[in-house]
């Protein structure tokens, strides 16, 4: 059995010795890590090539593609290395002792599929000392055509088959996908199988540099109120519309008849009534991983969305 792990890094001088070090410290050994450098001006290059000659089975992957950010990067990782297992792993978290074996323990026998299995997560502050963040709770909460509209799994909880694998780099273009741990969750529902681990097997660290992170700490109460939050959910919508939109495209003549009409109905939304719009969302009920969650989205999705269709996204 072939288990990789896969890093993408850029600027991770703070955290990626300790991130590295959870990695060697892993119950189970047999393990291979590529490392991929998204371009990084800092000592990061230099704190990996420690890592490369000091342990065999901790790989660089060298190219000059730079600024690709993480989608791009990790999807490029994905289709350089061959192996029976993936995992994704950020440059600033830390992981348990147990996560690989634990994870490959509930690996399923049916290869001829593609196969995602999921943990959930502790959020922390920059030391690793465990705060309160309500993204913690949301891991576990999505399923069936729901995940279209929301994500409960970043990347760094995911481990996936080869089979997922084979047919993510073979779908994925760049164009309106989200991100690749997105992309890969709804290939994995859509053609295969997905299965939730409700242990926190990862110290998910948040701090100022983040790229991607858990967001603001607290409650979804007091998000809600955030000066940023209709902004973001907003984009959201825009985003999970396009994103559908290409996977209906990209899978169009593989989709069962239940996947091809619900996905073909949700493309439609784009130039539908309101009444339309809101009958579609009621009747699959769609849901985000929270109730709050759910309203924003439900009615910008309602109400919105041609609007949000037909203007630029903001930077």
């Amino acid at each position: 059995m072939v288990v990789t792990i896969l890093m993408s890094t850029f600027n991770g001088e703070k955290y990626l010795n300790e991130q590295i070090e959870s990695l060697v410290n892993q119950t189970y050994k047999h393990w291979n890590l590529f490392i991929r450098d998204d371009g990084s001006i800092d000592h990061t290059i230099q704190i990996i090539d420690k890592w490369v000659k000091r342990d065999k089975r901790i790989h660089y992957i060298n190219d000059d593609s730079k600024g690709l950010k993480p989608a791009a990067s990790f999807l490029k990782l994905l289709k350089e290395v061959e192996a029976d297992y993936y995992f994704f792993c950020d440059q600033d978290d830390y992981w348990k002792p147990n996560k690989l074996e634990v994870m490959l323990n509930n690996a399923s026998d049916n290869q001829a599929i593609p196969n995602l299995v999921y943990c959930s997560l502790k959020c922390t502050d920059k030391n690793l000392i465990p705060e309160k963040n309500d993204f913690e709770n949301l891991m576990g909460k999505l399923s069936s055509k729901s995940r279209f509209i929301g994500n409960d799994m970043p990347g760094c909880v995911m481990m996936i088959n080869k089979k997922l694998r084979d047919v993510a780099i073979g779908s994925y273009s760049g164009n309106n996908i989200i991100m690749h741990d997105w992309w890969l969750a709804l290939i994995a529902e859509v053609f295969g199988n997905i299965t939730f681990l409700d242990r926190k097997l990862i110290y998910y660290r948040q701090h100022g540099d983040n790229s991607i992170g858990a967001g603001h700490s607290g409650g979804i109460i007091r998000k809600i109120f955030h000066k940023d939050v209709l902004f973001k959910q907003e984009s959201l919508v825009r985003k999970t519309y396009f994103q559908t939109k290409e996977f209906y495209s990209v899978f169009y003549n593989q989709l069962s008849d239940e996947w091809h009409d619900f996905l073909e109905k949700f493309v439609k939304c784009g130039n539908s009534s309101h009444s339309y719009r809101l009958k579609f969302f009621n009747a699959y009920n769609l849901h985000e991983s929270s109730k709050l969650r759910t309203l924003a989205y439900e009615y910008f999705f309602v109400f919105k969305l041609n609007n949000l269709l037909a203007t630029k996204e903001r930077n």
